[in-house]
C-alpha cells in the first residue's frame, strides 16, 4: 500500500429548474492505493456547518464517497444503476436517491483526475443533476522542508 499527500481541486455544478449552482474549493488530502483501487481522503468545510470528514473509494466501475461530521451520508456511484442511502442533517434524516449518468476515473501515484454526472433525489425532491470534477496532484514539498546537511 502506497500513500503521497496531495491537492484535491473539486469543482462542483449542480443543474435544477431553478438555476445553475456551482463550488470551487482546493484541499489538502491523502491518497493510497488499495489493491485494484484507489482511496483519496480529505476534508472540508460543510456550507457553514463545521468540517467534514471525506473519503472517496474508486473500484472498478464504483465509486464510494463518505462523508462523516455535522453531514454524513455514503453516496454510491455505479452508471446504469440507482442507490438509495441516507442523508443525515442536524435537523433529521432523509432518504436520498442517485442515479449515475457517468463515472470516470484515472488515478496513478502522481494523482489524476475524477468525473461524475449524476442526478439526484433527496427526501423525494428533484435535485437536479450534479457534475462533480476532482482533479488531484501530488503535493510537492515546500521549500525548506526537506532535511538540510549541516557542515562544519
Amino acid at each position: 500500500m502506497s500513500e503521497n499527500n496531495v491537492i484535491v481541486a473539486i469543482r462542483a455544478l449542480q443543474r435544477r429548474d431553478t438555476g445553475t449552482d456551482s463550488m470551487t474549493q482546493r484541499l489538502e488530502g491523502r491518497l493510497t492505493r488499495e489493491g485494484d483501487g484507489w482511496l483519496l481522503t480529505y476534508s472540508e468545510e460543510s456550507g457553514g456547518l463545521g468540517p467534514t470528514s471525506t473519503s472517496l473509494r474508486l473500484n472498478g466501475e464504483t465509486a464510494t464517497l463518505t462523508r462523516s461530521g455535522v453531514l454524513a451520508s455514503q453516496m454510491v456511484f455505479q452508471q446504469g444503476r440507482p442507490h438509495t442511502s441516507a442523508y443525515k442533517t442536524p435537523y433529521g434524516t432523509l432518504p436520498m436517491t442517485l442515479h449515475t449518468l457517468r463515472l470516470e476515473w484515472e488515478l496513478t501515484q502522481a494523482g489524476g483526475k475524477v468525473f461524475l454526472v449524476y442526478q439526484m433525489h433527496l427526501g423525494g425532491a428533484d435535485m437536479g443533476e450534479n457534475r462533480l470534477r476532482l482533479t488531484i496532484t501530488k503535493k510537492e514539498p515546500s521549500p525548506g522542508s526537506e532535511a538540510k546537511e549541516t557542515f562544519l
